[in-house]
């Protein structure tokens, strides 16, 4: 990522409305990009965060890969905003948390919201920014940051650039944690494992829309309209917007997986709906009530390939 690119990305931080000048970002290129030790490295990088953000203190955290997965931090002030035993234990557990979520996080105090805390509340009156290092999908390292009391709780927008802003950020440290770490190589486990979670989280979106689309047309149950072509317009319009999601209506009549249609039929008028779909036997068209009959939502079958 270029400084430019960088600059751009963070100019509308909320809590610096001017945005890291040229400087600042030009300077943590050359401390990500330079040959410091990791030790200094880190040590430096945190105060360099905090300046660009206007944050109060900081952590950079690492997992020790050689010890079991230990995490362990280079602070940065943070005695400053920790002050108790309790506060610690609370604090500890946020950081596990924020590791887990693989993605960044702002954990909002809760003082004077009329809340109650939660698991992602920060411990502190201060609101917790994190962003994780990733690593072919694993976290490697952890970026923390004490934000500045807000004199109003952030608004979705300001939040949204907050956590933008630390994933960038995150992704520019890699190349700096890359050239002073010997990191794991990619491996065909972790892409099947990171797939596996990919399939199944698209399958619950697709359940949902599955509901949603079949919530949504069954409100048409009953219906007709003035003519046979507006009829067939309706249908040709269901199964268009059906099959742009890899669906299809179920057959009231034997529950295969079918296309809508309305055709011109005997002494009705405005034609009948049929439903449009090939069994063993062949082509077949079931139904034919004069009015939008209650539809019921289903993915669409596998093509066939000859030979089948």
């Amino acid at each position: 990522m270029s400084t430019d690119t960088l600059q751009h990305a963070l100019q509308d931080l909320p809590n610096n409305s001017a945005g890291p000048t040229s400087a600042q970002i030009k300077k943590l290129a050359a401390l990500i990009d330079g040959d410091q030790p990791l030790q200094p490295f880190l040590e430096q990088l945190v105060p360099q965060l905090c300046e660009m953000f206007s944050a109060m203190a900081g952590v950079a955290w690492l997992r020790a890969h050689a010890t079991g997965g230990a995490i362990f931090g280079v602070p940065y002030q943070m005695d400053r905003v920790i002050h108790s035993t309790l506060d610690q234990k609370k604090h500890e557990k946020l950081v596990q948390l924020a590791w887990q979520q693989r993605q960044p996080m702002l954990a909002e105090p809760q003082t004077g919201t009329g809340r109650k805390a939660t698991a992602t509340s920060s411990p502190t009156s201060h609101a917790l920014l994190f962003g994780p290092v990733m690593h072919f999908g694993d976290p490697i390292a952890l970026i923390e940051l004490v934000l500045q009391d807000q004199s109003h709780p952030l608004a979705a927008e300001q939040k949204k650039m907050f956590l933008r802003s630390i994933q960038l950020i995150g992704e520019r440290v890699h190349g700096g944690l890359r050239q002073r770490m010997t990191l794991p190589a990619a491996s065909i486990g972790q892409a099947v494992e990171q797939v596996r979670e990919l399939s199944e989280e698209i399958g619950v979106l697709q359940q949902q829309i599955r509901r949603a689309i079949e919530q949504r047309i069954q409100q048409f149950h009953g219906w007709a309209f003035g003519s046979l072509e507006e009829n067939q317009r309706f249908a040709k319009m269901l199964h268009q917007l059906l099959d742009n999601h890899g669906l299809r209506v179920a057959c009231a009549e034997c529950g295969h997986p079918s296309i809508l249609r309305c055709l011109r039929a005997g002494n009705a008028k405005h034609g009948v709906f049929v439903y449009d779909h090939y069994l063993d036997t062949g082509r077949t068209f079931h139904g034919g009530p004069t009015t939008v009959p209650l539809l019921r939502v289903v993915n669409k079958p596998i093509r066939r390939t000859a030979g089948e």
